[in-house]
């Protein structure tokens, strides 16, 4: 799967909402080499998002240009820096910094960032607008909405982590958003740590109704929690659906103007 698929078109759902699925992976971990390589068996595609440097392994700068070649490479800071924790002079060096050297790694613009640990304030949205960022995703939660735009960056919530998560911590995650109908999906679709039945059943409604399901994770998570079978029948799942909710980038989903998506697939 090559980032051609920024070309398709999303798809209506019977009764007309705009229907859309996509995979993000943070962290640059070697073994998201294999996740790539699952994605491309699925006829699917994402976005990585990798620092130059973390407290673990890293993609080699030959690694990531090969995988940019075939998906959609986001910035992640230079160190994997959590923002909050962090000077506005050292942010705002981490977020620019971040976005440049990528770009000069790979000799493609870099329109996306996502924030370690999906800690900001509205100071980096400002910060993430002056360094020519369009977008960025967060930890957001049992979303399927669409992004919205904030301080001039288009917010990219997630629904399903590839993780086994506790139905109280997906709760607080929601809770702590006021996003009310994210509540409603951890009561409807949370009743098990079993995030593949989540996946299942909110892959369904999303297709049903419209929105987003995007599928999020670390491939040095998936390793640990040996996920991989888990994994793969998600994206075998999203392969089936893709004729009703095509795959596409992170950074294709905020490319959909405003007017384009009901109001309802917009705020929460």
């Amino acid at each position: 799967m090559t980032q051609s698929t920024s070309s398709l078109s999303f798809m209506n759902t019977q009764n007309g909402a705009l229907a859309a699925c996509t995979t993000s992976w943070d962290d640059g971990y070697p073994l998201d080499r294999r996740v790539a390589e699952l994605l491309a068996k699925y006829d699917l595609t994402g976005t990585f998002y990798i620092p130059m440097k973390s407290p673990r392994q890293v993609m080699t700068g030959r690694e990531i240009r090969q995988l940019s070649e075939l998906f959609e490479v986001g910035a992640h800071t230079i160190h994997h820096v959590v923002l909050t924790s962090a000077s506005n002079q050292e942010a705002e060096v981490e977020i620019r910094e971040s976005k440049k050297r990528l770009e000069d790694l790979t000799g493609r613009f870099c329109e996306t960032f996502c924030f370690p640990k999906g800690r900001f304030r509205r100071s980096h949205l400002e910060m993430l607008c002056r360094a020519g960022f369009g977008c960025a995703r967060t930890v957001e939660l049992l979303s399927t909405r669409f992004p919205i735009r904030r301080a001039g960056i288009y917010l990219i919530p997630t629904t399903v982590q590839a993780a086994p998560i506790a139905r109280r911590v997906l709760a607080r995650n929601c809770a702590k958003r006021l996003a009310w109908r994210n509540v409603v999906n951890v009561i409807l679709h949370t009743r098990s740590r079993n995030w593949t039945q989540t996946a299942h059943a909110m892959l369904q409604d999303v297709a049903r109704r419209g929105g987003v399901f995007h599928l999020w994770g670390h491939s040095w998570e998936v390793e640990e929690q040996q996920q991989w079978p888990q994994l793969e029948s998600v994206l075998r799942e999203m392969q089936h659906l893709r004729t009703r909710m095509p795959c596409v980038a992170n950074s294709k989903l905020s490319s959909i103007s405003a007017a384009s998506v009901p109001c309802e697939l917009q705020t929460e």
